[in-house]
């Protein structure tokens, strides 16, 4: 999907009351996330509609985790929603599914997350970077241009990959 940055803002505001936003932090219950209520754990699931639901996965404290999660997602036949934050520029740039973005990230032309991938805030993906799927990125994390980062890898806060590396 090249993701087009007018359309993805006005379609979020739309969808917004029909995603089911889910995060196994009890604490989180109830909050907001990119303009989404949490309506809690996997389990929120059963109330889903797969006709008229989309559901996003805020898990990604752990890859192995964040995978489970996007598989109990796709066993229960409703469909995955993208959430990208509105300040984010996505000229260029290329998203799979169930992707999350948060506030503050810098996406560099050319650059693709993979389906079920998560990017934190502040966080730096950069120009031509591959990020497989379930990897998720921490805040402030800084990928050089050219870095591909393998199916499942976890960048933690702060680090900063140097250009053309290969992880996983």
């Amino acid at each position: 999907i090249k993701a087009n940055h007018l359309h993805r803002m006005a379609s979020v505001d739309v969808r917004s009351d029909r995603i089911v936003l889910l995060d196994d932090d009890p604490s989180k219950l109830g909050l907001r996330r990119l303009g989404v209520e949490v309506v809690g754990p996997i389990d929120a699931l059963r109330d889903a509609d797969p006709s008229c639901s989309e559901a996003a996965n805020l898990v990604a404290r752990a890859t192995k985790g964040r995978r489970a999660v996007r598989e109990r997602i796709v066993a229960s036949g409703v469909p995955f929603a993208t959430l990208v934050s509105p300040d984010v520029e996505l000229e260029g740039v290329t998203l799979g599914r169930d992707v999350v973005v948060y506030q503050n990230v810098t996406l560099g032309p050319e650059s693709t997350l993979g389906e079920g991938a998560c990017v934190f805030m502040g966080a730096v993906v950069g120009h031509e970077a591959r990020v497989g799927a379930c990897c998720v990125i921490a805040p402030n994390a800084v990928l050089n241009a050219r870095v591909v980062l393998g199916e499942g890898a976890y960048v933690g806060s702060n680090a900063s990959i140097l250009p053309e590396i290969t992880i996983g």
